[in-house]
């Protein structure tokens, strides 16, 4: 089979090289092809230009890019309408979630009996020491309600780290546009009673540039999405 890595990119200039040190040992040790498909989500630094010189020397990344910052999640449609891998990989460019836990993910998808495998913080306290209680808190907050809402019981339904069968996460009718995409695509694979596994993957801070996650908003899209989610199920 075939993999490809989508990262998206808004201002991450720092973590280009950054991935270039941690991601690609990692992929070379795979028994299969990879591609790395970068989404540049409208950025302004050098994202770009870093990205362009590491195609020069790794003829396995592609660049998509987006005129303006749209989110996240448009950033992830890009990646998944544009990539050609049989399996997807999706992950964060600030490398929180550290490329070493790819194996795991393709070994637990390798038992042949789930369509997405999710890396899984919550799993064996794999969150790191360091980031606020507060963030821990409302992860898992919304993982309860959006597990009542999908009628199974799962730990990580926001976080980025996940792999997926290409072909089904390209049939979805995708539409968030920022972080609750992640929550969206696992949402409409369970409505079409796809099989999910969890594994435990550590979630640390990341070493270079900012976060863009903006609490209130999230919330707030979470919960916009809670109501999709609702329509979607009790619709006919």
């Amino acid at each position: 089979m075939t993999l490809s890595i989508i990262i998206p990119a808004y201002q991450e200039e720092e973590n280009i090289p950054y991935i270039e040190e941690e991601l690609f040992p990692v992929l070379e040790n795979l028994p299969m092809p990879v591609e790395v498909v970068f989404v540049d989500d409208g950025s302004t630094d050098k994202t770009v230009e870093r990205i362009r010189r590491l195609m020069e020397r790794r003829p396995s990344v592609k660049l998509f890019q987006h005129a303006k910052n749209l989110g996240l999640g448009a950033a992830i449609r890009t990646g998944i309408r544009n990539c050609t891998g049989e399996l997807v990989v999706t992950m964060d460019s600030d490398l929180t979630f550290h490329p070493r836990q790819i194996p795991a993910l393709l070994e637990r998808f390798r038992q042949g009996d789930v369509d997405c495998v999710i890396g899984s913080p919550a799993l064996a306290q794999g969150y790191d020491p360091s980031i606020a209680f507060y963030r821990i808190f409302l992860s898992r907050g919304a993982n309860f309600l959006y597990g009542i809402m999908l009628g199974k019981r799962i730990t990580a339904v926001s976080p980025i780290f996940r792999l997926y069968r290409a072909a089904q996460v390209k049939e979805l009718n995708l539409e968030s546009d920022r972080f609750e995409i992640n929550a969206e695509i696992l949402a409409k694979l369970l409505m079409k009673k796809r099989k999910i596994a969890e594994i435990p993957a550590a979630l640390t801070l990341r070493k270079y540039g900012q976060s863009k996650l903006d609490s209130p908003r999230e919330i707030l899209n979470h919960l916009k999405l809670m109501s999709k989610i609702i329509a979607w199920r009790l619709s006919p």
